[in-house]
């Protein structure tokens, strides 16, 4: 049946009332967050952690073996299973229509999906139950952003000034994830200051490279496993002022470009249509090279490069004092991957 995001409180009350939740819509930070918070809320009392399952798209739609095999099996332990499902790139529902007629006993499934339209068959399947709920996650306003990014900085006991909070809006618009992202970056940049404030300066420092075509060369020079030039171009950027941060998010956000791309590819669009999906678009005088880039890295190995990523992100958060060291050995690592 249809669902609001109030029917969640309901879930976490009566759990016995409903057999599974689909979360979906635009915003995706919203129903990520979530998926993983009901949840942790239904499965806080079992303890048999390593019989918890996540499926995926290709197992529900290519696999219903494994689902109705994976999904029939009784915990251990006893009590409740619950079982997170992503289908966020697809709006097809593959084994889930059959399931959903009739639903393992003792179960409950949290999906998570999209943006997808009324004409899904994912969304339709859930909204046609009684006892499962689809619940959609819409844009956030501009109120919404603000209040997040005051919420976030208290609670790292920070403050930013009314026209760094304007320009971080500017840059990262009302998309959640954005916000909270370039938020960890300048939390990062600031963690060791007496005066944890965000000015405007701090802002255009972290998130608007002055020299936006240096990092763009970087970024290209270990995409292509050019180790030497990625390291002559490192050091430059260095002497130049640029901070182990920003060379974090310049990096993520190249190969979440690229692995982006090749999950469109996956779908069944052509390279074309798959970099036009881009936001913003690939520079036109940039495109042969990204073409080429997605040819040497595939799904797996830009999802160890992101992992990567964030591992080193986590370090630096953890020892800023070696976050040189720490950006050295990721340059090295990924463009060492680009040639294998």
């Amino acid at each position: 049946m249809k669902g609001k995001i109030s029917d969640i409180k309901n879930i976490v009350q009566n759990p016995d009332k409903f057999c599974g939740a689909l979360f979906y819509g635009p915003n995706e930070y919203k129903v990520n967050e979530n998926y993983q918070d009901l949840f942790n809320l239904l499965n806080k009392e079992n303890n048999d952690t390593f019989e918890l399952q996540e499926f995926d798209t290709e197992i529900v739609l290519n696999q219903p073996e494994i689902f109705f095999n994976e999904i029939n099996t009784i915990l251990l332990g006893g009590g409740r299973k619950v079982v997170k499902i992503d289908m966020m790139n697809s709006d097809k529902a593959g084994c889930l229509v059959e399931y959903l007629e009739k639903p393992t006993d003792n179960t409950f499934i949290i999906v998570k999906s999209g943006k997808i339209g009324p004409s899904s068959k994912l969304r339709k399947t859930f909204e046609n139950t009684k006892r499962f709920l689809a619940i959609p996650f819409y844009e956030d306003s501009m109120k919404d952003a603000d209040a997040f990014i005051v919420a976030f900085l208290s609670s790292k006991k920070c403050s930013i000034s009314k026209e760094a909070k304007l320009r971080l809006l500017s840059i990262s618009g009302n998309d959640h994830k954005i916000i909270e992202s370039n938020l960890e970056l300048l939390y990062l940049y600031i963690i060791s200051e007496a005066d944890k404030e965000i000015n405007i300066d701090i802002i255009d420092k972290i998130l608007l490279s002055g020299k936006p075509a240096e990092i763009q060369n970087l970024c290209n020079c270990v995409a292509f496993g050019r180790i030497s030039e990625a390291f002559s171009c490192l050091n430059e950027l260095k002497l130049n002022g640029h901070q182990p941060i920003q060379f974090i998010n310049s990096l993520s956000r190249f190969f979440q470009r690229i692995h982006q791309v090749l999950i469109s590819e996956n779908s069944g669009k052509n390279i074309t249509e798959a970099m036009n999906d881009l936001k913003p678009p690939v520079f036109f005088k940039e495109k042969d090279s990204f073409i080429k880039q997605t040819k040497l890295w595939n799904m797996e190995k830009t999802e160890r490069a992101l992992k990567i990523i964030n591992e080193a992100e986590n370090e630096i958060k953890e020892s800023p004092d070696l976050g040189k060291l720490i950006i050295d050995n990721i340059v090295l690592r990924l463009s060492a991957a680009a040639n294998k």
